[in-house]
């Protein structure tokens, strides 16, 4: 196979996952690898199909519905490495939706690595605050800050 019919495919890969993911499609786990790597910020680095179930568990207790923006992602590609620059919008278990008038977009970042047209590594780059309600570091981070002067 040419190195940009790869490419390509490899991106299509990484569309079809965000289309299973959204649809809840246990089938998603089909695109990986056995012993796949997979990090997530506060859930950490894991092995294996089985810690990819585990992490969508874990989404279900917080998250009702997800929808990933296919028209607003944007990739990199080098070698065996995709990258994915994308927003993502959602409804909360409690039906509190997000993004907000307050939070603006809710962007994320992922790294694919592939074996062939299999996922070998997953790192997923996001705040998983979806709807804020770490109050204290938002508040933090939208704070004025005054220069000092020199």
């Amino acid at each position: 196979m040419a190195e940009h019919e790869l490419k390509e495919k490899r991106i299509e890969i990484v569309k079809n996952f965000y289309a299973k993911l959204d649809q809840a499609d246990a089938s998603l786990l089909d695109l990986f690898a056995e012993d796949v790597v997979l990090f997530f910020p506060k859930f950490g680095t894991a092995q294996g199909k089985s810690s990819l179930g585990e992490l969508g568990k874990r989404f279900a207790l917080e998250i009702d519905k997800i929808q990933h923006i296919q028209d607003a992602f944007a990739f990199l590609s080098d070698g065996d490495t995709v990258v994915l620059e994308g927003q993502m919008r959602g409804v909360m278990q409690n039906g509190d939706r997000w993004p907000t008038s307050e939070t603006g977009s809710h962007h994320f970042c992922t790294v694919f690595v592939f074996d062939g047209l299999l996922i070998k590594r997953l790192s997923i780059y996001l705040d998983p605050d979806f709807n804020l309600e770490d109050k204290k570091r938002v508040n933090n981070y939208r704070q004025t800050v005054k220069a000092e002067a020199s």
